[in-house]
């Protein structure tokens, strides 16, 4: 039984003879060697896992692409070339998205074993890194918080350590510490996941308000709602307890779009004290009960305690928290009946 031509560079002067041979051996068997060899080098490459990955999180081409830092013409790309050469589809396209095929389904599970193999290494080689504070931390928090409490304090952390680079990430969705979508997290609520070093900052209130032009009591007033998919944030909860749904006039995932609608006379919204209690085109609307304050949480995986970046980034939080206490809570809070 003849044997496959190996898949090496070969002289030049054997070439035509290697091709002949590999044409007259047990043509068959060469043929699965070579299909086996193609897929194993597929599944070796790491950036075509990842697509897959992503892919399967987020549904589209485009939230893939997002989630990788890439355009969505590479994530295509590499989806095809993977699939080609696996001699099968991973997904399938549908008016929904994408959605694994029984073979995606089984990539996706040690893709995922993989994955959190090199990112916990890749935590861990941070977290152990010697070298001084240089280099890119990912703080991520609220919007609202990213704003008015973090962005303004920055100055004083990157004119003492001009090599950080320190990437601030305004978002209402919980990154995935775990993954390394961000070092450390400032939060309103606390994940019960492993690995996570979770220690309580202090608390943020809220109240409610409207234009200051608008002179409404609490019972006339329509109302701004935040939602978010889960639907069981303590906002949501607050204002169903008190306001009949015929009252919603408008629901929003971001508080800035409830900032401004209440701004322009849309109606009333629960929002951060840190953010109505300064702003001179909002009044504080008495409401029937308070809301009670929610606790602030910082996050980070237990493998960056020793990161140099990481712990300046946790002292800088832990300051500016310190100094907006009053801000966070104001003077008088609650200023409605508990």
């Amino acid at each position: 039984m003849g044997r496959c031509a190996e898949s090496q560079p070969a002289p030049w002067g054997q070439a035509a003879r290697m091709a002949v041979d590999f044409r007259t051996v047990d043509a068959p068997n060469c043929t699965m060697a070579a299909r086996k060899h193609t897929a194993e080098r597929a599944l070796a490459d790491w950036d075509r896992l990842r697509v897959v990955l992503a892919l399967h999180r987020g549904g589209t081409l485009s939230a893939a692409a997002r989630a990788l830092g890439v355009d969505h013409t590479t994530i295509a790309r590499r989806l095809d070339g993977f699939e080609r050469d696996l001699g099968a589809p991973l997904f399938e396209r549908g008016p929904e998205g994408f959605a694994a095929t029984p073979l995606g389904e089984e990539v996706l599970a040690p893709a995922e074993r993989m994955e959190e193999e090199v990112t916990g290494l890749l935590r861990r080689l941070d977290g152990a890194a010697a070298a001084g504070l240089t280099g890119p931390v990912r703080l991520t928090t609220t919007p609202t918080l990213a704003a008015s409490l973090f962005a303004p304090a920055l100055g004083g952390l990157l004119g003492a350590y001009p090599g950080l680079r320190l990437e601030l990430v305004g978002d209402d969705r919980s990154l995935d510490l775990s993954r390394r979508e961000a070092d450390l997290a400032v939060r309103l609520s606390r994940p019960d996941l492993p690995g996570l070093v979770a220690r309580r900052l202090g608390e943020i209130a809220f109240a409610c308000y409207a234009a200051a032009s608008d002179p409404r009591p609490f019972e006339a007033q329509s109302f701004l709602a935040y939602e978010e998919p889960a639907g069981g944030t303590s906002l949501q909860r607050y204002l169903v307890d008190l306001v009949p749904p015929e009252r919603m006039a408008l629901r929003s995932n971001t508080m800035q779009a409830l900032l401004a609608a209440a701004r322009a006379r849309l109606g009333c919204a629960v929002l951060p004290c840190l953010t109505g209690e300064g702003d001179p085109a909002l009044r504080r609307v008495p409401a029937p009960r308070a809301m009670p304050a929610m606790p602030l949480w910082l996050l980070y995986h237990e493998d960056l305690r020793r990161s140099p970046r990481v712990r300046a980034a946790v002292a800088f939080v832990d300051e500016v928290v310190a100094a907006s206490r009053a801000a966070l809570v104001p003077t008088g809070f609650p200023f409605d009946p508990a």
